[in-house]
């Protein structure tokens, strides 16, 4: 990520397409051009500068990150002919790689885990407000809600959002604060035992390109039947006096416990 004011400068420098070697001579860096190309070169492995036949721009998510960092930076506005594509619903279920595609391409922030600090700490250095001051999660909610901030959010690792972060998710679309949400998940068994995100992907009707079923789990009889195996195999082994039984019992109650009853569980 950016540290250093000078790289977040050659962004600026960069937000029209420009031979790296003309925006070097137009001012004083305070450094020699070979720092200024490693720098350039930086930034370019990070996906923030766009560099081939010998010019270079700023890219989408270079945009993205001064928004974030430097709530003064206004991008180029876009002819009509420029302008990205709509990338459909307001709220989609994805995977990681389509996530961050919208990051890069379509201006979405992407955040990696559904930490409710996380997330609310994340819009407002977007949106350019102070969070000095703002210790508490719903201190930074209400700063979120009462400024007019607009952000489109790519959630990954969604299957882990909390009770919290949902509620503030929830509040800040219906205030209007997130315009877009998309979510990544990754461990599709534990979303679906989770019925308050079931909820809350219900609630906004998310469309489903991961193929979930958006309802509780059906039962499974398969469990069930193989208890009611095992206990006549037990009753059957004390009936025809089969030494040692007692313990046999007692160990295979023990490993069913962690394996078979939690199953019965889910």
């Amino acid at each position: 990520m950016l540290d250093k004011e000078k790289e977040l400068e050659i962004l600026k420098a960069f937000k029209k397409e420009a031979k790296p070697i003309d925006v070097y001579s137009s001012k004083d860096w305070g450094f020699s051009r070979a720092t200024f190309y490693r720098r350039l070169e930086k930034l370019k492995e990070q996906g923030f500068i766009e560099w081939k036949g010998g010019k270079a721009r700023i890219t989408e998510r270079g945009e993205q990150i001064l928004k974030l960092f430097d709530p003064s930076w206004v991008p180029e506005v876009k002819s009509i002919g420029e302008e990205v594509k709509e990338v459909g619903s307001r709220f989609c279920i994805t995977d990681t790689m389509k996530l961050k595609q919208l990051a890069y391409q379509h201006g979405f922030v992407y955040i990696t885990y559904p930490a409710a600090s996380y997330i609310l700490k994340t819009i407002l250095l977007y949106a350019g407000i102070p969070t000095r001051g703002l210790t508490t999660n719903a201190e930074k909610f209400k700063a979120v809600v009462q400024s007019d901030a607009r952000i489109n959010l790519a959630i990954d690792n969604f299957e882990n959002a909390s009770k919290q972060a949902l509620v503030f998710l929830r509040e800040l679309i219906l205030a209007g604060r997130i315009e877009r949400l998309y979510v990544g998940v990754k461990d599709e068994r534990k979303a679906l035992r989770n019925s308050k995100l079931l909820e809350f992907l219900q609630e906004f009707e998310f469309e489903n390109q991961k193929g979930l079923k958006l309802e509780a789990n059906s039962v499974t009889l398969f469990p069930v039947l193989l208890v009611i195996l095992i206990g006549f195999g037990i009753i059957v082994a004390y009936r025809l006096g089969v030494a040692y039984a007692p313990v046999y019992v007692f160990f295979i109650l023990y490993f069913l416990r962690s394996s078979l009853f939690r199953e019965i569980r889910k």
